[in-house]
């Protein structure tokens, strides 16, 4: 970039030559980088052709400072602070960018909601209210763990073309564009795919949103749906990933799910426990190293 380049253009090619993630994310991040240079340049001083591959701990710290003072939640500034470190690292100087603890946020383990079962059961008799969309779209976050988005976006032809034992998800479909697979382990799941397959066959669809609307207005709607009759969001994910660690332990329940602390168990349980937590860890998305994420389900060690 040259000096004639505004800070905003500069952003807007550095996202066109780089567009990790899904759209939604990518336009997610455009956003929340714009925020972020709007607010140096309107409250900061920065003029309006800021080189953006200067940006470093000084321009963080300002950053936060403010945040700080707008009363921001620790959890908000963290997701801000992941794409400024993407933007870093697109021009080589993610080192720059301070991690978490140096700025001041509370690690995951530390916050007051960790360690709170967050999990929900699915309530048949509310589904039931649910039209058959919504239904499958609900059984299948409770089914195989999916966030909302994902099964929304979910394709039985595609998820299932690769093999008979496990679906794919696309990764324009997941937060992060990370595409994953997941075992299919039951006749329950196996039933689901099924009905999704007949249900997208019979409507012409490649996925589970409506062929008249987007996704982002059939996200808000199914959401206005559930929300009316009291159906879980992220608690059905919780619940779901609770289950499979059981099963892929043995027989070993989180400590969120009313199981013995890490510290307590034997050597062999703490080896059964640990590689259940990774397998976990990645079919629920949370990409490699997010082992904090997955604790806030299963519980830490």
């Amino acid at each position: 970039m040259t000096d004639t380049h505004k800070t905003e253009y500069q952003l807007k090619m550095l996202m066109k030559y780089n567009r990790d993630g899904s759209p939604d994310r990518q336009r997610a991040r455009f956003q929340n980088l714009t925020r972020c240079i709007n607010h140096l340049q309107q409250n900061r001083g920065y003029g309006k052709r800021y080189k953006l591959e200067k940006f470093g701990r000084k321009e963080v710290s300002r950053l936060v400072n403010d945040w700080k003072e707008q009363k921001l939640s620790h959890r908000t500034i963290a997701n801000r602070m992941v794409d400024i470190r993407w933007m870093a690292s697109k021009h080589g100087h993610a080192e720059r960018i301070p991690s978490n603890k140096d700025i001041g946020l509370a690690l995951r383990k530390n916050m007051a909601s960790h360690g709170i079962d967050k999990s929900a059961p699915l309530d048949s008799g509310k589904l039931e209210q649910l039209d058959q969309r919504e239904q499958l779209i609900t059984q299948l976050r409770h089914e195989f763990g999916l966030r909302t988005a994902e099964a929304c976006k979910f394709s039985h032809a595609f998820a299932t073309k690769d093999s008979p034992n496990s679906i794919s998800l696309k990764g324009s479909w997941c937060k992060g564009g990370r595409p994953r697979t997941i075992p299919i382990v039951n006749d329950t799941q196996r039933q689901l795919l099924s009905q999704i397959q007949a249900h997208q066959d019979a409507n012409s669809e490649k996925s589970m949103i409506p062929k008249n609307q987007s996704f982002k207005a059939y996200y808000r709607d199914y959401n206005e749906a559930r929300h009316a009759l009291g159906i879980a969001g992220h608690g059905l994910r919780h619940k779901w990933a609770q289950n499979r660690f059981e099963q892929l332990s043995g027989g070993i329940k989180c400590p969120l799910a009313g199981g013995k602390e890490y510290a307590s168990l034997s050597p062999a349980e703490k080896a059964a426990w640990d590689k259940a937590a990774g397998q976990v860890n990645q079919e629920l998305g949370h990409g490699q190293g997010r082992q904090d994420i997955t604790s806030t389900y299963i519980g830490s060690r």
